[in-house]
């Protein structure tokens, strides 16, 4: 999925302990579901009054009881509609756990097997990489695939589409693998595509039809569904644009279902949980035993102490803080859109599922509220004795203690998969932390001994060390997170890793000088894209001044080629493309994975009065200029296509024909129109 890499600050989040479960779970009584509802309630109002969500629905189950279940927030903004339990939302990347799980049960009835290439299962899967025939069907649910991440177009989209499962094995043909098969695990949407088309050739089914009748209706799961189910969108609660929070949007819609396109209630999720558990009828002991396996340590992975990272088969952590440090096993998967967010939690040794759905705020909120709710229920059940205690960082020393010669020399130029960083020392005993867009402001840590250096903040404490591991060297940063009235989470993870400059001859730095002064405009996605919405449809490419040879953190290697190069575990070299440019017809364009972008020198000035557009052969979107002098004035297009769009000179969507419908538009000062549809279509512009 086309979603950014957090900052560094929401990125790492979560934490550990040392405590020991007082009784064994096994026969534990039902939750007293008193002060579970309060709790629940409290901590609702904290994601909907504090963290940006504009409604929540949770719900926990004990041994398949749903014994909390409620809601907070409101419907819709403009409307005085309660919130039900029998809400739909989008779901995201829980998803992926419905996908793990139909492969899993496959394998239960011998039709395929983990450790068995994909390419035998599917013989259409092809890629420019002679590597991609070792890729297993394991490695798509361990996310060690080392497939670029998220290469599909018109994932995100404001109506049901197949467009992107359609395509995808075609777009992969020309692709290369960012990574050796198996190598590390980094979180891979596009491994999940892949693995729900395996489902579909194995099965003989569509992903749709083979969920509902394996998963869905077994476990009278009445309100899940997928994308291109008889959802009523119109039902949901309502999402709201990122930048103008009133403006409600229609319905979040991911198209790849296996990644990302499922629908469902806390409830039904907490009854999903059931097939986690040890009694599942779902599958067998063995394989829910293999999907709880800590993959992720299989190959490249920090050393930790307490970590909300750790993959299974389809889960993000089978070994979740705190509940792991207290020998109790936790498994979780968090699902963001771009618009809606969920956290699943599964205790399966105490018959405890946990589930947090949201518009608006984020899944590791979510997940904190799960976290906290669940563990007051191993209290109440008697499973332990008091709270979990929170692993802690260390404190900053009176005295800082001198920084060894050895970690002095893990100073130099670091990246991730988005930005470039500089580390250096100072003589105090300072670690200056420099990212490549604040060059100015470098972030000082301060040494705690053993080559450790904290960086403490109100909510979040950050300790950052070096680790050299698969031949490279790693910036590793645990962090702890503790929100007031909500709850506490730890995270490990390599946030970047070391590179070297690169150094340009004077041809190749021109052309990228030349490039630098541009922006380049999407114009291969379906008017009813997301992106256009929500994601800038832009792809600047400035030459880095802070470091020789990179652009946005990709290394040059030619005039017209720049290439991902980091190889960072977890999340930080998720969702890597190269950069390729060619010239057609005197236009230059962009190739990034299934994206195809243009320069901005091919865009038409728009005008006072009337004139007309219309696509080309290919249907790419046409863009407009909109010179200042055309503030204020009232744009009309008169088309049967809805994809126009106004944005403002920092490219912000002002207007959405798909989201806004037919409304009168008035300029602002600067600022780009995009006209997207089928190709032939004619926009007729009126501009006065």
């Amino acid at each position: 999925m086309k979603i950014g890499k957090y900052s560094l600050a929401l990125l790492l989040v979560m934490a550990g302990c040392t405590a020991q479960p007082a009784v064994s779970p096994s026969s534990e009584p039902t939750v007293e579901t008193g002060n579970l509802t309060q709790t629940a309630e409290q901590l609702a109002n904290v994601l909907v009054t504090q963290l940006g969500a504009t409604s929540v629905q949770y719900a926990l189950m004990d041994n398949g009881e749903v014994t909390v279940s409620g809601q907070a927030g409101v419907f819709a903004k403009e409307s005085d509609q309660a919130l039900s339990a029998q809400d739909q939302y989008a779901i995201g990347s829980v998803s992926k756990m419905f996908t793990a799980a139909a492969v899993m049960k496959l394998q239960d009835e011998g039709k395929l097997d983990l450790d068995q290439p994909v390419a035998e299962l599917l013989p259409e899967f092809t890629m420019a990489d002679e590597r991609y025939s070792e890729i297993t069907v394991r490695m798509l649910l361990n996310h060690s695939s080392g497939l670029p991440g998220s290469s599909f177009s018109e994932g995100f989209m404001f109506v049901p589409d197949t467009t992107a499962h359609d395509t995808f094995l075609e777009n992969l043909k020309t692709l290369h693998l960012q990574a050796d098969p198996g190598a590390y695990s980094v979180y891979s949407n596009d491994s999940f595509v892949l693995a729900e088309l395996v489902v579909e050739k194995v099965s003989g089914q569509d992903f749709t039809s083979y969920l509902r009748t394996q998963f869905i209706e077994p476990l009278g799961m009445t309100r899940t569904q997928t994308s291109v189910g008889n959802v009523d969108f119109n039902a949901m609660p309502k999402v709201y644009s990122a930048t103008q929070p009133q403006r409600a949007l229609p319905a979040d819609i991911v198209s790849v279902i296996g990644t990302g396109g499922m629908y469902s209630t806390a409830e039904d999720l907490c009854r999903w949980g059931l097939a986690f558990m040890p009694s599942s009828s779902m599958l067998s002991a063995e394989a829910l035993s293999a999907m709880s396996v800590n993959e992720a340590k299989k190959g490249i992975w920090p050393t930790e102490q307490a970590n909300s990272i750790g993959y299974g088969l389809g889960w993000d952590s089978v070994e979740l803080s705190p509940f792991s440090q207290a020998g109790i096993q936790a498994l979780s998967k968090g699902g963001d859109t771009m618009y809606s967010h969920t956290a699943f939690v599964v205790l399966p040794q105490q018959g405890l599922t946990c589930a947090v759905l949201s518009s608006g705020g984020l899944s590791s909120y979510n997940q904190m509220m799960a976290s906290t709710l669940l563990e007051q229920a191993l209290m109440e059940k008697g499973v332990i004795s008091e709270a979990l205690p929170h692993y802690q960082l260390p404190t900053t020393p009176e005295t800082v203690p001198a920084i060894p010669e050895e970690v002095q020399a893990y100073a130099g130029l670091y990246a991730d998969s988005t930005s470039l960083y500089r580390i250096d020392f100072t003589e105090e005993g300072i670690l200056n932390f420099t990212i490549e867009q604040m060059p100015d402001t470098p972030t000082p840590l301060t040494h705690v001994g053993d080559g450790q250096f904290l960086l403490p903040s109100p909510m979040t404490n950050q300790l950052f060390s070096f680790e050299e591991n698969g031949g490279h060297t790693y910036l590793k940063v645990e962090a702890v997170t503790e929100i007031p009235g909500l709850g506490y989470s730890a995270t490990t993870v390599y946030y970047a890793m070391k590179v070297e400059e690169n150094p340009l001859s004077d041809a190749v730095k021109s052309a990228w000088q030349t490039r630098s002064t541009k922006t380049y405009l999407l114009i291969s996605e379906d008017l009813h894209s997301q992106i256009y919405e929500m994601i800038l449809p832009i792809a600047p490419v400035p030459l880095s001044s802070f470091a020789e040879g990179y652009v946005n953190a990709h290394q040059i290697v030619d005039e017209n080629r720049a290439v991902a190069i980091v190889q960072i575990p977890g999340s930080g070299s998720r969702d890597q493309f190269d950069y390729t440019f060619f010239t057609q017809d005197g236009v230059e364009y962009l190739q990034g994975a299934g994206d195809l972008y243009v320069s901005q020198d091919s865009a038409v000035k728009a005008e006072v009065g009337t004139m007309n557009v219309t696509l080309n052969d290919q249907g790419h979107t046409q863009w407009l200029t909109l010179d200042p002098a055309l503030e204020g004035k009232t744009l009309t297009v008169s088309s049967d296509s809805q994809g126009v769009f106004v944005y403002d000179a920092t490219m912000i969507c002002l207007y959405n024909r798909v989201t806004d419908g037919e409304k009168t538009i008035t300029l602002p000062s600067g600022g780009t129109l995009g006209l997207a549809g089928e190709a032939g279509t004619v926009f007729t512009l009126t501009i006065e």
